[in-house]
């Protein structure tokens, strides 16, 4: 008996408010759907929370509605499919990527939002500052490149065996 086949997608939701340190184009939280149920709902998996926090953002798994049903849904991309049995494979491959962690922090003497390590402590001047990582960054730059290389993923319209 084969197992059943599940697509899986990169999901983009609108946020509510877009963060001005990132620039002026519109970003969308990105999430990872694995389309479980016949009606179109599954499980999402992805980074939440901020890269303000001491911890910043941690992973999490859920189950939810079909993405096109969200208020804040925007786009889905069909990243490939995957056998039902490898669900739990995906979830422990994307739980094991470091999310992204604290970035940023208050300086109340400048009183303005600035960029520091993961520690909390400010860069000093001749410091290279690396680039924001967030869900979206996350999401392309790491979780879906280790689920390409983990060959978990199906060419489209695979019959699995």
């Amino acid at each position: 008996m084969s197992s059943p086949i599940y697509n899986i997608y990169r999901v983009e939701e609108k946020l509510g408010l877009q963060d001005p340190l990132m620039g002026p184009d519109i970003r969308y939280h990105n999430s990872l759907f694995i389309e479980t149920f016949p009606n179109g709902g599954g499980r999402f998996l992805q980074v939440i929370g901020t890269i303000s926090d001491a911890t910043g953002m941690t992973f999490q798994e859920s189950q939810g509605p079909r993405p096109d049903d969200l208020d804040t849904f925007h786009q889905k991309h069909l990243l490939g499919q995957i056998r039902a049995s490898d669900s739990a494979s995906v979830v422990r491959l994307l739980a094991g990527i470091d999310p992204p962690p604290r970035q940023r922090s208050f300086n109340y003497n400048t009183l303005a939002w600035e960029k520091c390590k993961p520690d909390g402590s400010s860069y000093g001047e001749e410091e290279l500052r690396p680039p924001y990582m967030k869900c979206t960054e996350w999401m392309l730059q790491k979780a879906i490149p280790a689920l390409q290389q983990s060959g978990i993923l199906l060419a489209q319209g695979v019959t699995a065996k």
